[in-house]
């Protein structure tokens, strides 16, 4: 098949929609399709490139940051992308075309199936779904007819997790949505060879965006009580950035812990590797997802798992961590500190968990038989 991808990001712009799209065009190349990718242009990166087969144009669009955008930076995109694409069509006579996400890019799917005839897909992404972000409630209203018309449409419509094919469900309930998950590169995140002996520190690891939906500011404020509670010198590494990181600086001085966080900011992917493996558990008390590669990251690298019961937690953490609401998050996060042989174990099913559902090369086979399904 000739694939043409749309996705606004693509690594090392955008977060985990990026990276999830970026696997699966080299997925699909890998087995023998010819792949065209549209993203966005950034500074310091080439406008053509080919990635492991998959060929990648990156338009010259506004995009000020390289791990977020806002809906200005979006419509940029969207208007700038759409000469490019008519262009490439007219050579290239695509057979299919996935679109990352249903925000910014749904238009072009549309506009390609009605000019030229094209099936199109659109796998989910969260933020593209109206009621993902209290704060654009304002805007998905706006947008939401155009949506409805943009997803029945489309010739299939993918949701990483059963969260998130609820939320899409609750705004427009007549169409089939399927549930293809997120996967991980085993190859870049991995256990670390040294056993880990039973010590009187335990290391919390939270690596994500610094906004206020992912929860952190109500664990800070209890970093006291947990260290009380599990007898060990608790340590919270913070990796990412974001508009929240002053406000969660100003808690941690707040709650006199200061001297129990590190902020390490944001870090490439390739940094990434070590801070999991230095770590003994992994937490996420986040208020909404869609299936967070974070996690999954952390699973790969043996790491047990803390999550609130957002979307995708269900997915990833059966018996290898807790789904803990935040007004248990605390105690649970406390007991997992303490019991050496707990986290020990839970990070074995991590490995196992991971090895069995979410490798990249099953995860990509799942989207190419939806592919050939439009055809």
């Amino acid at each position: 098949m000739k694939i043409l991808v749309v996705s606004h990001e693509y690594p090392p712009i955008g977060g985990g929609g990026a990276n999830a799209c970026m696997y699966l065009s080299r997925e699909y190349a890998r087995t023998g399709h010819n792949v065209t990718v549209i993203s966005v242009w950034y500074e310091g990166l080439p406008e053509t490139e080919n990635d492991n087969g998959v060929q990648i144009i990156r338009i010259q669009a506004k995009r000020k940051y390289k791990e977020h955008c806002g809906f200005t930076e979006m419509a940029d995109y969207l208007c700038k992308v759409w000469p490019v694409i008519k262009h490439l069509e007219k050579e290239r006579h695509f057979d299919v075309c996935q679109v990352f996400f249903g925000i910014p890019s749904g238009p072009i799917g549309y506009l390609l199936k009605k000019k030229y005839h094209i099936p199109y897909i659109i796998r989910f992404g969260g933020g593209d779904i109206p009621g993902f972000q209290d704060r654009f409630t304002f805007l998905y209203k706006i947008l939401g007819p155009f949506l409805k018309i943009i997803w029945n449409n489309a010739d299939a419509l993918i949701a990483n997790s059963k969260g998130l094919k609820k939320l899409a469900k609750d705004f427009y309930d007549k169409r089939q949505i399927d549930i293809i998950y997120n996967g991980v590169d085993t190859t870049k995140f991995y256990p670390t060879n040294i056993t880990k002996n039973n010590s009187s520190d335990c290391s919390i690891l939270f690596v994500s965006r610094l906004i206020e939906r992912k929860g952190l500011q109500f664990i800070i404020p209890k970093l006291q009580e947990i260290q009380e509670k599990c007898h060990k010198n608790i340590h919270l590494i913070i990796v990412g950035d974001g508009p929240y990181r002053k406000q969660l600086e100003k808690i941690a001085i707040e709650s006199a812990c200061t001297d129990m966080i590190r902020f390490e900011g944001q870090k490439d992917k390739t940094e990434l590797l070590q801070y999991y493996q230095m770590a003994d558990l992994f937490i996420l008390p986040s208020k909404k997802e869609g299936m967070p590669n974070v996690v999954l990251e952390a699973m790969a690298c043996g790491l047990p798992v803390i999550m609130t019961p957002c979307e995708g937690s269900y997915e990833l953490v059966t018996n290898n961590g807790i789904i803990a609401p935040i007004d248990t998050f605390v105690d649970n996060l406390a007991k997992l500190c303490a019991d050496d042989d707990l986290r020990r174990t839970m990070g074995q099913n991590s490995l196992a968990h991971v090895e069995k559902i979410f490798k990249w090369e099953s995860i990509g086979k799942n989207y190419l038989n939806v592919l050939e399904k439009t055809l």
